[in-house]
């Protein structure tokens, strides 16, 4: 081995100079094998793989999934890509590190064109691969002439080690969590996300275009008592029902969308592409109106709200269009498996449509939700039945005029009096409340370790619990993945990226697995 091979110091490479090692690499003219993964927390079982993998070649590379595309749950990575590339760097049987900006090995393969692909002996049956991608992997190592190779070092794993010595969820979550797998466990989670898989879902309700721009604080104006901020980057997101739709449709088999939305809607259009292909749209457009947009000014260190305002109309839809919506509805609402209403209260569900469903025999799930622009009078009372719902704390005080409540009261008697089979109160930081038509109650700690953004934490709770009620699956399952995937949305700014299928898989396996 060439002297250059074993300096640290030129180990590890980034995608923007990984040109650099491939011209080194080939200069070589050496066998390559490369393994990689996340690699969060180094055990003796990543050792032995590294050896046994330094064995079959005379080069050993390790791709380290950088931060972005860390899908191992909430908190992860514990630590950042950097510390986790040199901590490897030290190994002296790895040559060099590659820190991977892709979600997936797929591209690094490409490039290096390794004639080994070592994974661990969990990965041997490609079934019980939960990211779905080992057939992918190896595939792109076969193309490039290279085989993928098993090791079959020491069972354990990062997530296990960190779940039990370095947890990062309070102790009520980390004692709920023991007593969960106990009582329902990983197995059972995967088979509630398997039934969903095969649902088709209707959703309808207003579309919002959720806009941040980043700024940073320079003075007092000179002339006036107010703040000036020096404005950055504006990026745009998916909000309101597209939101749900997005995340919805990497869990379920097919979703169609009924919404409204103004004239030529340049901004909306864009967005729109970054939707998936199992998701039709149905827009009825207004020509009164702009489309809902809701522009947020954040603190560009801390990601703190500074000031917002809302673009949309206060007056009712006209007649006509609620026609147009209310027959759309009729037209498609029995193709589907169940109906999710996402009210914003800016006009889109009209006396006529909530009548619908109020008598509708179609599985109804519904949430109603109080902001800036509603507050007061977008309640959950609007609608006299709902097979399902979901609310906030706050929401509920509002419509009960009440500040103190007994949710283990008032929830149930909800329930009966709106023929639901279930119903969730979520309370923030501190979790859910979820409750059966069977007397079933169970609170549910938050699993979310640090919040960077609570819009749309309502919405994705509402998303794959509406799903999983449907299935019948039980309540504890419910709100542990509510609060999982509630987790996920408010670790971002925005509905920046949903979780997959995969993805929450591996955020199920890694807390429980």
């Amino acid at each position: 081995m060439s002297k250059k091979l074993r300096d640290n110091s030129t180990k590890v490479y980034t995608w923007s100079n990984l040109s650099k090692l491939l011209a080194l690499l080939n200069s070589e003219n050496k066998s390559i094998a490369l393994c990689h993964g996340v690699f969060d927390l180094l055990h003796p079982g990543h050792i032995q793989h590294f050896n046994a993998a330094r064995e079959l070649a005379e080069v050993l590379i390790v791709s380290v999934t950088a931060d972005q595309y860390v899908n191992k749950g909430p908190g992860r990575p514990l630590f950042n890509h950097d510390i986790r590339a040199q901590t490897l760097a030290a190994i002296e049987n790895i040559d060099f590190i590659i820190i991977c900006e892709n979600s997936t090995a797929i591209k690094v393969i490409e490039e290096i064109k390794p004639d080994f692909y070592v994974k661990g002996a969990d990965y041997i049956s490609e079934n019980n691969d939960v990211t779905g991608m080992i057939s992918k992997e190896r595939l792109a190592v076969e193309k490039h002439g290279g085989k993928i190779h098993f090791t079959d070092e020491i069972t354990s794993s990062s997530s296990m080690l960190i779940n039990k010595f370095f947890p990062n969820i309070t102790l009520e979550s980390q004692d709920w969590i023991k007593s969960f797998k106990i009582e329902h466990g990983y197995d059972q989670v995967i088979e509630s996300l398997d039934k969903i898989s095969e649902l088709s879902i209707l959703i309808i309700g207003e579309t919002i275009i959720d806009q941040y721009t980043d700024c940073t604080p320079l003075a007092k104006s000179s002339k006036d008592p107010i703040l000036a901020f020096h404005q950055h980057d504006t990026n745009l997101f998916l909000g309101g029902v597209l939101a749900i739709a997005s995340n919805c449709s990497n869990w379920v088999k097919k979703v169609n969308l009924i919404s409204f939305c103004g004239e030529n809607d340049e901004t909306l259009n864009s967005l729109l592409q970054r939707l998936n292909s199992n998701i039709t749209l149905n827009y009825v457009s207004t020509g009164d109106r702009p489309t809902i947009l809701k522009h947020r000014y954040v603190d560009k260190s801390s990601s703190s709200r500074l000031f917002e305002y809302y673009n949309f109309s206060e007056k009712e839809l006209r007649s006509e269009t609620n026609k147009e919506i209310l027959n759309l509805v009729k037209n498609k609402v029995d193709d589907y498996d169940l109906v999710l209403a996402a009210d914003y209260g800016h006009s889109f569900f009209s006396d006529e449509l909530i009548s619908f469903f109020n008598s509708s025999v179609n599985f109804f799930s519904v949430n109603t939700q109080a902001n800036a622009g509603n507050r007061g009078y977008n309640t959950i009372s609007k609608y006299s039945r709902a097979d399902f719902l979901t609310m906030n704390g706050a929401e509920l005080q509002l419509e009960l005029r009440k500040k103190d409540l007994d949710y283990r009261q008032i929830v149930p008697d909800l329930i009966s009096t709106m023929g639901s089979k279930g119903a969730i109160v979520t309370l923030g930081g501190d979790g859910l409340l979820i409750f059966d038509d069977h007397g079933g109650f169970e609170k549910v700690p938050a699993l979310a370790d640090k919040i960077i953004d609570k819009v749309g934490a309502g919405d994705s709770v509402f998303a794959i619990a509406s799903l999983l009620a449907k299935v019948d699956t039980p309540i504890k399952v419910i709100g542990f993945l509510s609060n999982l995937v509630a987790a996920n949305e408010v670790s971002q700014l925005g509905h920046k990226r949903s979780l997959s299928q995969g993805d929450l898989r591996k955020h199920v396996k890694s807390i429980l697995g």
